[in-house]
């Protein structure tokens, strides 16, 4: 398993949009914090190749996320 991931890393997931394992590509996209209007910009993200939808959050991503959060 990758330590850190990059943007352009590709990898395999699956999707829940697609409902199969798919082909994904790290991509840096803008997130939506859940139960809140709070975006945060610029996070690592992983993507379905196949339908463009959000497939996961990469570990190395977490902090920016919550630094964003507790900043609100």
């Amino acid at each position: 398993m990758k330590l850190a991931w990059n943007a352009g890393d590709y990898a395999a997931n699956e999707c829940k949009r697609c409902h199969k394992v798919v082909r994904t590509r790290f991509e840096l996209r803008t997130v939506r914090l859940a139960r809140s209007r709070l975006c945060v910009p610029d996070v690592l993200v992983d993507v379905c190749t196949e339908c463009d939808h959000m497939v996961s959050i990469p570990p190395q991503s977490v902090p920016q996320l919550r630094e964003a959060g507790v900043g609100k």
